[in-house]
């Protein structure tokens, strides 16, 4: 009898030890992960200031009204990304303007209407809203770029994105092409 008690203590002893281990083991392994999620918050933190300070000073240096570093967004249907653009102000006056973006042409080649443009591009009151920049600023702007999942064709979409500068609505203050490409 005492036989099997020593061995069932023994096994208890073993099982207990398990378990703490185990238990170490996940406590470190969680601990580990966490570390690694803030590491990447932080990184992504990092570029995306890395971005605008890229944006601010191609404005500068190369002397240009607009700044829209990707020609070419791929995106899944219903998927989404933030998009950087920067706008400097070459007039001696402070500038009152507007963003817009004009459908070119879609994956058959037609022109083609975004029913909404609310639907595609999410920018504070996207272009019904004013923005003001002092002479010889810059301003960033973020935009996010929202492909509908009910989109009814995958492929390449033409964009043109436009500054419209209030003073003058005869034709852009600046512009540029973009593609948009769907896919799913």
């Amino acid at each position: 009898m005492s036989f099997n008690k020593r061995a069932s203590l023994e096994i208890s002893i073993q099982a207990i030890v398990i378990v703490v281990l185990a238990m170490t083991i996940l406590g470190l392994g969680l601990g580990f992960v966490r570390g690694l999620f803030k590491n990447i918050s932080s990184t992504t933190e990092d570029v995306t200031e890395q971005v605008r300070q890229k944006i601010l000073d191609d404005l500068i240096t190369s002397d240009k009204k607009l700044s829209f570093p990707k020609t070419e967004v791929i995106l899944d249907k219903g998927g989404s990304t933030v998009m950087s653009i920067g706008v400097r102000n070459k007039k001696d006056s402070e500038m009152s303007y507007k963003l817009k973006f004009v459908p070119i042409s879609n994956p058959d080649g037609f022109s083609f209407n975004i029913d909404s443009p609310k639907q595609w591009f999410q920018l504070q009151s996207y272009s019904t809203q004013n923005f003001k920049i002092a002479p010889a600023d810059s301003r960033i702007h973020n935009i996010r770029l929202s492909i509908p999942s009910d989109i009814p064709k995958s492929g390449s979409y033409l964009l043109n994105f436009e500054v419209w500068d209030d003073a003058d609505s005869s034709k852009p203050y600046d512009s540029k092409d973009f593609y948009v490409v769907v896919r799913g």
